[in-house]
């Protein structure tokens, strides 16, 4: 068993909160690994045999201490490396100074772990980098539900609030094509959810707007209880994403064996495959048709159901993740 540092630079809070944090902590846990957490430097522990930090941004103090004590780091997180979606910052967009800090943790790791194949390959290539690896997130077992062809609760899109991030997720086009099947009398409710940002008066205002309010439920902030609930019984769950780094909410959502209607940008379709019903993105006549046709179609619902069910309990399993893990960890000296 080895002593590791799970260092993180985000509110403690979040560690439980966030599902990509708490997978890793988790699987480093099922390794048999003693694991520390810790979100500020000072925290750091000095007696540690190996580090696994998130986010290159904030890694290259405690990347630096595991060179200088000759201890293995890895590093890992969502890199947006190269985007063309303004509503997301990549690599190439931020400060000089940042790149830089960026550059330099990429350098200190023993090793870089990308959660999609496109950040692995543009990174290994623009950075020279030999220790790239693959390591997606995955669904925890208490996700995975049967499909059944029976559901029949409330359309449902999760997204934290912040005003950019309701934009990048599509959030406005989907409150719109909910409009637009209002006006022809298709009978639809749709439920909102996720950690409140500063754009939860630009959602509200936005459905007051539109004036759907007797057709769209806002939860806010829910317990992962509520949401492993929520995506057991929607009967679509839709996320028409400008852009995603990976798109966890919608791996979850095949996990619990619901009708995933997306968009195919940036690694969504590595996580979906032909398991999901695809729109363009910006498009709310698409989401609306989308809507209306897979609502008719039970049987095509079903089919994306089972599809989707089916590629979460294969290439997206917890325990997938727990073998990648293992390998990476050996491969930098922790047994």
């Amino acid at each position: 068993m080895s002593r590791i540092v799970f260092y993180c630079h985000d509110d403690p809070a979040t560690l439980e909160v966030f599902e990509y944090y708490r997978q890793d902590i988790d699987a480093l846990r099922v390794l048999g690994h003693q694991v520390t957490t810790c979100t500020r430097y000072r925290d750091i522990p000095f007696s540690y045999d190996a580090m696994f930090i998130w986010w290159w941004t904030y890694a290259a103090c405690p990347a630096l201490l595991s060179r200088l004590l000759n201890k293995p780091c890895i590093i890992t997180g969502t890199f947006n490396f190269r985007i063309s979606d303004p509503t997301t910052r990549d690599y190439f967009r931020r400060p000089f100074w940042q790149r830089l800090i960026i550059r330099q943790s990429l350098c200190l790791a023993s090793a870089n772990l990308f959660v999609n194949r496109l950040e692995l390959e543009g990174c290994a290539e623009h950075f020279r980098l030999s220790n790239a690896r693959y390591y997606p997130h995955s669904i925890g077992d208490d996700y995975l539900c049967e499909p059944s062809p029976q559901r029949s609760g409330p359309l449902l899109s999760i997204a934290w609030s912040g005003k950019q991030n309701l934009i990048r997720k599509g959030i406005p086009e989907l409150l719109q094509a909910i409009r637009l099947l209002k006006d022809e009398a298709v009978e639809v409710n749709l439920t909102l959810a996720g950690l409140e940002g500063d754009g939860v008066d630009f959602l509200v205002g936005l459905i007051e707007q539109l004036n759907i309010t007797d057709r769209v439920t806002y939860r806010g902030a829910i317990s992962r209880t509520e949401k492993i609930g929520l995506l057991k019984e929607c009967e679509m769950y839709i996320q028409p994403s400008h852009y995603e780094g990976f798109g966890l909410g919608i791996a979850e959502a095949m996990g619990c064996g619901a009708c995933v209607v997306v968009c195919d940008v940036g690694a969504v379709k590595e996580v979906v495959g032909d398991s999901g019903y695809y729109v363009a993105p910006g498009s709310p006549e698409e989401i609306a048709a989308a809507i209306r046709h897979l609502r008719r179609d039970r049987e095509l619902r079903y089919i994306y159901q089972r599809r989707a069910y089916h590629r979460a309990t294969g290439c997206l399993a917890f325990s997938e993740k727990v073998e990648r893990l293992r390998q990476y960890l050996l491969e930098v000296g922790v047994r």
